[in-house]
């Protein structure tokens, strides 16, 4: 009999944190991969939120690989969606803007927790002689709380998985400490750093392989509904759990569109496949 979750699927802070989001909503969308068959949310911003998102995704990844400045604010102010170009200037006059050390834009790595994989695509990653940061740009509305943030998966997932791949290698970087950064484009002054050492990488270990280890052990009937039905308004997948078939408004998704954006260069969005 075939497994549920079969030996190819790639692990992510996406479907994880979808997973302790709702357990059904991740077998749907992962496992079973179905097609969304509902709205996300009854306003239509959210969609022009996402695409020109991953429009200022492109140009900052643009600008990291040496595309002249110039060109990029001209795309910008060409852009249907005039945020990108207000995002845009305010990356550029950003410290972010002029960073040193060696610079790794949009790179996929991965790694191996109980013999399946777990990866992290990183916005940006600097590393220098014994500092390495990680930068992830967000383009949402609001601004959640550091507390919050901390407790995501993504703040444990990205710094798990570049400590044991720079172990693996040997290689750039005598780790000591490594610093994750939020820069929300909609607030530009306030970036938000998390700092971990050896022993927060060790306790997300643990954390995430549990979590990836009670995945693993689910049968089908297992992957239950949330408890939280608020949530479900949101959820594209709804219909299938007979929750409800009108869209909940953007207001009440706004900070956890901040936390679990999603929002990658297109053709590059990490498949849950592999």
């Amino acid at each position: 009999m075939a497994e549920l979750i079969p030996a190819e699927f790639v692990f992510s802070q996406s479907n994880l944190q979808t997973f302790s989001h709702c357990r059904r909503q991740f077998l749907l969308r992962f496992v079973k991969r179905l097609v969304w068959p509902a709205q996300l949310v009854s306003d239509q911003s959210y969609v022009r939120d996402r695409e020109a998102g991953v429009r200022f995704h492109r140009l900052v990844h643009q600008y990291f690989l040496g595309f002249e400045t110039p060109l990029l604010i001209q795309v910008a102010a060409a852009d249907p969606d005039q945020r990108v170009l207000t995002w845009l200037e305010a990356f550029l006059s950003s410290p972010f803007a002029s960073l040193e050390g060696h610079l790794q834009p949009e790179t996929l790595f991965t790694t191996l927790l109980r013999d399946r994989p777990l990866s992290a695509k990183f916005d940006l990653l600097q590393i220098n002689e014994r500092t390495l940061k990680i930068y992830d740009w967000k383009t949402s509305r609001r601004l959640p709380n550091v507390s919050v943030l901390k407790k995501k998966v993504q703040s444990m997932v990205y710094p798990m998985v570049i400590s044991r791949v720079l172990a693996v290698r040997d290689e750039m970087v005598n780790l000591e400490s490594l610093t994750m950064v939020y820069w929300g484009a909609n607030y530009p002054d306030q970036p938000m750093e998390i700092v971990s050492r050896q022993e927060d990488w060790e306790a997300f270990e643990s954390n995430i392989t549990s979590l990836i280890e009670l995945i693993l052990s689910l049968k089908e009937e297992e992957f239950i509904k949330t408890p939280e039905v608020r949530r479900c308004s949101w959820c594209e997948y709804r219909s299938y759990c007979y929750r409800g078939k009108t869209a909940g408004s953007l207001e009440e998704n706004l900070e956890d569109s901040f936390l679990d954006d999603g929002i990658k260069i297109p053709g590059e969005i990490l498949d849950p496949w592999g």
